[in-house]
C-alpha cells in the first residue's frame, strides 16, 4: 500500500485525479464547474502534483452521491490509478457524513488521500483531522437546513395559495409572475377534459385511450385519478398524511363534479382488486435450488388467489422422502438467504484471513478441488452400497453416470485465482450494501453472483455452494452459517423470530486449513 502524504509538502510528484460535483445538471452558481476547475488547477500547480487526466464530473445530490456508479469507480481506482483525489470544495465531495467518513476510510485503506482545495485540507493530515470532521458535519448540516427550508416553503405555498408544487400536470401551466402558481392552460386543458368524457362513456378501456391519444397508459390512469382537474390539490399523498385543499379554480373546475363522479364510478367498476399495476413476482433462488436427497432441480411456481394475492412457492417436481410437503413458501427460504448475505461480517478478522490465504506458502483448497473430492467420495460410497447389495445395479448406474458427469464438468473449470485482500473486502462490502438497497430484480442478480447451488431438504437449507468468484473473494469466510429470521405472520405461538441453519459448503475445510497454517 502507498504511504499516505502527511502534509501538503509531501504531495510533489504524486498522481492526481480530479472530482467535480453539482447537485443537478445545468447548475451554475458560485460553486459551479468553472469555479471548481479553477480551484483544482491552481492547487495542482502549487503542490507539484502530476496530472493523470483522470476526472469524475457528477450531477447528483450530495446526500446520495455514495450510491452512484462514478463514486464507486472513484473508490475502486484509488491507490491503483491515482494517489490524491483533488476536490475544489469540501461541499462538492459529499453532503452525507456517513458517505464522507466511509470514503475517507476506504481511500486511505487503498493508499489514496483527499485534498480539498478551498480549505487547503489534506484528509491524511492527522493534525487537521478535527477540521476535516467539522467540515464534513457542516456539509451535511447545510444540506439538511436547505432541505428543511425548501419543505417549509412548499408547505407555506400550499396552505396560502392552494398550490401543490412540483411540475405542472398535463393541461396545466405555471404563471409567469411570482410565485409561479398553477393554472389551467386554455390551449391544453380541452384534450384532458375530452379524455374524461370519453372514459365516462364506459365504452373504452385505458388501453383503448392510450391507442387513440398516443399517451402512455400509466399517465392516463394517473390523470383520471388526479383530483386537481376537479379543483382540489393534494400534498403528501404517499406518506399517509395527505392534505387536500380547494384550488383557486374550484368554483369552475375543468372537470365538473358530475363528470368527475361518473369517471370514478367507471374506474371502480373496472377495479380488479389490485389498485396498482400487478408487481413482478421475482423468485430470487430460481434455477439454483436442488433437492439434497435426489439432486433434482426444484421448481419455482406462483399461484394467484382471487386476483389479489400471489403465492410464491418452491416445488419438488417428484415425490421424495426428504420432502414432507410437495412445496414450501418461497419468501421464507429467501429470507434465510437474505439474512445470510446481509449478515456477512466484514471486519479485521476477515481481513487477516484473506491476507493469510493470499500469502500462504501452500495453496489453500479451492472450491473446485473440494467439490471434486466430495464427488469422488460419494462415488466410492455408492460402489460400496452396490457391493453390499443396499442398492440395485440400475440405481448405481444412474448415480455413476450423474457423478462422473459432474466430475468431468469440474475438470473443465480453471482453478480460481486468489484476489487481493483489499479488493476482496471492497467487493464484499459493496455487495452487502447493494443487497440492502436493491430491488427484487437486482437482488436476483446478486444471488447469481454469490450462489451456485442451494440444496434443500424440504424447507431446510442443508448446504449452499457459492460461485468461484465468491470463494475467491472470501464470501464463505464472511457468511454466518446460522441466521435469525422473522417467523411467518400466521405463526400462532412462540417468538416472532427463529434461528435457522444455513451451512456453506467448503467453509469448514478452508477454516481448518487456516488453523493448520497458523500452527505450522
Amino acid at each position: 500500500m502507498n504511504r499516505l502524504p502527511r502534509h501538503l509538502d509531501d504531495l510533489r510528484g504524486l498522481r492526481a485525479a480530479e472530482w467535480s460535483r453539482e447537485s443537478t445538471r445545468g447548475q451554475y452558481d458560485a460553486f459551479g464547474p468553472e469555479a471548481q476547475r479553477d480551484q483544482r488547477e491552481r492547487m495542482i500547480e502549487r503542490t507539484g502534483l502530476v496530472r493523470t487526466g483522470l476526472e469524475w464530473s457528477v450531477a447528483h445530490s450530495g446526500r446520495t452521491i455514495g450510491s452512484t456508479a462514478m463514486f464507486a469507480d472513484m473508490l475502486e481506482r484509488a491507490g491503483h490509478d491515482y494517489d490524491v483525489l483533488v476536490v475544489g470544495y469540501v461541499s462538492r465531495f459529499a453532503r452525507d457524513l456517513r458517505t464522507a467518513v466511509n470514503a475517507r476510510h476506504e481511500l486511505h485503506a487503498r493508499g489514496a488521500a483527499i485534498l480539498f482545495c478551498d480549505e487547503r485540507l489534506l484528509s491524511s493530515d492527522e493534525e487537521a483531522w478535527e477540521q476535516w470532521a467539522r467540515e464534513a458535519v457542516e456539509a451535511e448540516a447545510y444540506s439538511r437546513r436547505l432541505g428543511k427550508r425548501i419543505r417549509e416553503g412548499y408547505a407555506a405555498k400550499f396552505r396560502r395559495h392552494g398550490d401543490q408544487g412540483g411540475s405542472a400536470p398535463r393541461g396545466f401551466r405555471r404563471t409567469e409572475e411570482r410565485p409561479h402558481l398553477l393554472e389551467p392552460d386554455p390551449a391544453a386543458i380541452g384534450a384532458v377534459v375530452a379524455l374524461f368524457e370519453r372514459y365516462a362513456s364506459a365504452t373504452v378501456s385505458i388501453a383503448d385511450l392510450a391507442a387513440e391519444t398516443g399517451w402512455p397508459a400509466d399517465g392516463i390512469r394517473a390523470t383520471l385519478a388526479n383530483p386537481i382537474y376537479n379543483g382540489r390539490v393534494r400534498r403528501h399523498r404517499r406518506s399517509g398524511e395527505e392534505e387536500v385543499l380547494p384550488a383557486r379554480w374550484r368554483t369552475h373546475p375543468p372537470v365538473s363534479d358530475e363528470l368527475w363522479a361518473r369517471v370514478q364510478e367507471v374506474r371502480a367498476g373496472h377495479w380488479t382488486g389490485g389498485g396498482r399495476p400487478t408487481p413482478v413476482h421475482v423468485h430470487l433462488l430460481a434455477g439454483r435450488l436442488f433437492c439434497a436427497a435426489c439432486g433434482v432441480r426444484v421448481r419455482a411456481t406462483s399461484s394467484t388467489k382471487a386476483r389479489r394475492w400471489t403465492y410464491r412457492r418452491y416445488r419438488h417436481p417428484e415425490r421424495c422422502a426428504a420432502w414432507p410437503q410437495e412445496s414450501y413458501d418461497a419468501a421464507r427460504l429467501e429470507r434465510v438467504i437474505g439474512a445470510q448475505v446481509a449478515g456477512m461480517r466484514i471486519d479485521d478478522t476477515l481481513r487477516v484471513r484473506l491476507r493469510r490465504l493470499a500469502e500462504g506458502t501452500v495453496a489453500p483448497p479451492d472450491a473446485t478441488a473440494l467439490r471434486r473430492r466430495q464427488l469422488e467420495r460419494e462415488l466410492r460410497e455408492r460402489a460400496i452400497a452396490l457391493a453390499e447389495r443396499r442398492i440395485s445395479l440400475e440405481v448405481y448406474s444412474a448415480d455413476h453416470h450423474r457423478i462422473t458427469a459432474a466430475i468431468d464438468e469440474l475438470a473443465e473449470q480453471p482453478r480460481a485465482e486468489s484476489v487481493d485482500p483489499d479488493r476482496a473486502l471492497y467487493w464484499l462490502r459493496h455487495l452487502k450494501r447493494a443487497w440492502v438497497e436493491a430491488g427484487p430484480q437486482d437482488r436476483r442478480a446478486l444471488v447469481a453472483a454469490l450462489y451456485d447451488r442451494v440444496n434443500l431438504a424440504g424447507d431446510q437449507i442443508v448446504g449452499s455452494r457459492l460461485t468461484p468468484a465468491a470463494y475467491a473473494h472470501g464470501a464463505d469466510l464472511a457468511m454466518p452459517e446460522s441466521v435469525l429470521v422473522a417467523r411467518p405472520a400466521g405463526a400462532r405461538r412462540g417468538r416472532s423470530t427463529e434461528r435457522v441453519a444455513c451451512p456453506v459448503e467448503f467453509r469448514s475445510e478452508r477454516l481448518r486449513w487456516l488453523r493448520q497454517t497458523r500452527s505450522a
